[in-house]
């Protein structure tokens, strides 16, 4: 993962020197050649498109951007890794993961991140409050005062409030989605009414300042949609080529309205997970009555 201030393998020299230079090193090592082989005629180079140095500068001055990203036990990890991997890639943006200490915290499949920092270090203002989702980690996040006060606290003055999928529950939770729009993953999206907050079947919804993402994968959409806030479509455009970003699965059943969706699949993910929902309304509506008086 690049420095938080660097695109990566870029020093002092200018970024597009060195992509130029890395690529040519590359293809010396890649060309193929048997021993003695004589070199073939010399194919007539391309230099490729470049854009000018002032627009390259625009591009390359470093922005302010102060982005928490919560963690908290169980969460899930590709909620957190998504956005971070596009934010990371802005030039002087500082990407924080912050977390109740700085122990490791691990996700729901096994493997743990260390955060940068934690709560009670977290006192400017910050341009983006991003919550993951997760299933039982995200309810016990709502009986844990830490969490929950922190996301109280900035969530009511960061300039742009963010959840991945079962996020926003925990941002309803807290009372940062009351009268706003949002969305989440569609086994739990009704869940956001406990919150006051009018569930929407999109990839990700903006309201205002908030910002919430589906399922999982919906993280990366909508943190290149941020990118593209802050810094424009072009440099929002360059980190989506960065990250190779551009899904091409093998079937289109990404979600119960997809083509390919199976009715029996959705019949039986949503029979295994019937409790689940019902179970997040509850912990909101409890975390709600609970917050401290204003």
């Amino acid at each position: 993962m690049s420095d938080q201030n660097e695109l990566p393998g870029v020093g002092a020299i200018s970024r597009r020197r060195a992509m130029a230079i890395g690529l040519g090193a590359g293809a010396a090592v890649l060309a193929p050649r048997s021993l003695g082989q004589a070199p073939g005629p010399a194919t007539p180079r391309r230099e490729p498109p470049t854009m000018s140095d002032t627009e390259h500068a625009k591009l390359m001055t470093p922005g302010r951007e102060r982005i928490a990203i919560v963690l908290y036990p169980q969460f899930t990890a590709l909620d957190v890794i998504g956005p971070h991997h596009a934010f990371i890639n802005m030039v002087g943006a500082k990407v924080q993961l912050v977390a109740k200490t700085m122990e490791p915290v691990a996700c729901d499949t096994g493997f743990s991140i260390t955060p940068n920092t934690t709560f009670d270090q977290i006192i400017d203002k910050q341009t983006l409050v991003l919550v993951p989702g997760g299933t039982s980690g995200t309810l016990d996040a709502m009986k844990d005062s830490a969490t929950m006060n922190f996301l109280r606290r900035q969530g009511e003055r960061a300039e742009w409030v963010g959840s991945v999928c079962t996020g926003s529950l925990l941002l309803a939770a807290a009372g940062l989605l009351k009268g706003y729009k949002a969305t989440s993953h569609w086994l739990t999206r009704d869940a956001l009414k406990a919150g006051g907050a009018e569930p929407v079947a999109q990839r990700y919804v903006e309201d205002r300042n908030r910002v919430t993402g589906a399922g999982v994968t919906a993280g990366i959409d909508f943190a290149l949609r941020l990118v593209q806030k802050w810094r424009g479509k072009t440099y929002a455009k360059g980190v989506q080529m960065f990250m190779e970003y551009d899904p091409q699965p093998p079937f289109s059943s990404g979600s119960p309205t997809s083509p390919d969706a199976e009715p029996a699949m959705v019949g039986m993910l949503t029979a295994m997970h019937e409790s689940f929902a019902p179970r997040c309304e509850s912990a909101i509506r409890e975390a709600l009555a609970s917050a401290p008086a204003h």
